[in-house]
């Protein structure tokens, strides 16, 4: 089998659609039943769960794949092993849903911008479900709808909630067609299909990550099932697909200082003056920079650190003074200056969040004490003046921490001479 539809039609007896691909073997939904179809020798990854076939019998209640027939839509991911290979997720399906994690979207992003982009490239409708919702607090499901109103400007439809509550709506969208799930690993994604069919039905062959399975559903729909992964990378997007994908940033690349602006350092860039001002989110940021080409890719998943709710635990030279800052002795989990000279790096506009594109050393300039006592220091940035209160370390410089404390009064406003005068003249 040298191509997708190179495979000569001899006696087809029946057309059926394949739900699953195995060693050689396919299971198919023919008749209204499933069986076995032999596949011959070839390249592996020509089929895929949603393609439409002709099948021949071949004995013992199996078939034999004769023809693939044309496909309206085809979707693919780049292959993790081979780069620059594309992997068949799946055949003829009309709508995409991608499945996401509440929790991980309050703080990540990149993920159902890359699934949307792929969707549109695949001729699909492109749907978003933001699984445990009920596991948020009510203070995170605030944060995150308005979160979500960026997304309900690009996806057909969005929807959230518990993955194993009904969702009438979702079965009303994919009611006479096919539609393709994505998601990554424990996001709820296959407790959601099993409540979307009516109950657990557990896949056959079993789930794997190189395995994708197709379910008959109700309404004459058929969802497909893919393998978990967290990840999207596709090709560079060009700007269309990006204005799409990011309706919000569009606007903001368009009114730039320079016409080839890159968005990474450019002075009168409004995408990082919008970003230093909080009304972009620095998540989507990094997200339009990777799908444009800007940005490496991020590491697996799991492996990319958030600093917000995750340790510091990286070494870093001291920008100020050289020394090398290592996370052992700060007893804390997020060494945020050097104990050696005090100062940090403005790179954050909250706390962790590496929002912050200054860049600026970060020089201290007071101590002030804390509830129950903690000191904490005053850093000041040298380039834009910004304010930023760190916790003192246990191995922080006491002889220099000690020597910013009393810098007001060794430097009082006024000559220490004069202050006898000025006791005397207020008892006057």
């Amino acid at each position: 089998m040298s191509n997708r539809n190179d495979i000569t039609t001899k006696h087809a007896e029946a057309s059926a659609s394949v739900l699953s691909i195995g060693n050689r073997t396919a299971v198919i939904l023919t008749g209204g039943r499933e069986a076995v179809c032999l596949l011959p020798a070839g390249p592996s990854g020509l089929l895929a769960p949603g393609d439409r076939v002709t099948v021949s019998t071949a004995g013992n209640g199996s078939f034999r794949l004769e023809e693939i027939l044309p496909r309206e839509t085809a979707l693919y991911r780049p292959s993790r092993r081979a780069p620059g290979e594309q992997v068949l997720l799946a055949a003829n399906a009309r709508l995409m849903l991608a499945v996401v994690e509440g929790r991980l979207l309050l703080r990540q992003a990149g993920f159902p911008e890359a699934a949307f982009l792929a969707a549109r490239r695949a001729g699909m409708k492109a749907a978003l479900f933001v699984s445990k919702w009920d596991l948020l607090r009510p203070s995170a499901q605030e944060v995150l709808r308005e979160k979500l109103a960026l997304y309900e400007r690009s996806f057909d439809f969005l929807r959230y909630g518990a993955s194993r509550e009904e969702q009438p709506e979702l079965l009303q969208a994919g009611a006479g067609q096919t539609v393709v799930l994505v998601g990554g690993r424990g996001c709820g994604k296959t407790t959601l299909l099993q409540s979307l069919l009516g109950g657990p039905r557990p896949p056959s062959p079993p789930p794997s990550t190189h395995t994708a399975r197709m379910h008959p559903g109700p309404q004459g729909s058929m969802w497909i099932d893919t393998p978990g992964f967290r990840e999207f990378p596709l090709p560079q997007a060009s700007e269309e697909e990006l204005a799409a994908a990011f309706p919000e940033i569009a606007p903001l690349a368009g009114a730039c200082r320079f016409s080839n602006c890159t968005h990474t350092h450019e002075e009168g860039c409004a995408l990082l003056d919008a970003l230093r001002d909080g009304t972009l989110l620095r998540e989507r940021y990094d997200a339009f920079q990777r799908l444009r080409g800007s940005l490496s890719q991020p590491p697996a998943a799991g492996k990319k650190p958030d600093y917000r709710t995750a340790p510091c635990t990286e070494s870093f030279s001291c920008k100020a003074c050289g020394a090398l800052v290592t996370p052992q002795g700060g007893g804390t989990q997020h060494r945020n200056h050097c104990p050696h000279c005090l100062s940090s790096l403005h790179v954050d506009r909250e706390p962790g969040d590496r929002a912050a594109l200054c860049g600026g050393v970060m020089e201290p300039v007071a101590v002030w004490v804390r509830r129950g006592g903690e000191w904490a220091v005053i850093h000041r940035c040298r380039i834009c003046g910004a304010l930023s209160s760190n916790r003192v370390a246990a191995d922080d410089n006491p002889a220099l921490l000690l020597s910013i404390a009393v810098k007001p009064l060794a430097s009082p406003p006024f000559p220490l001479d004069r202050l006898p005068v000025m006791q005397g003249a207020q008892g006057q």
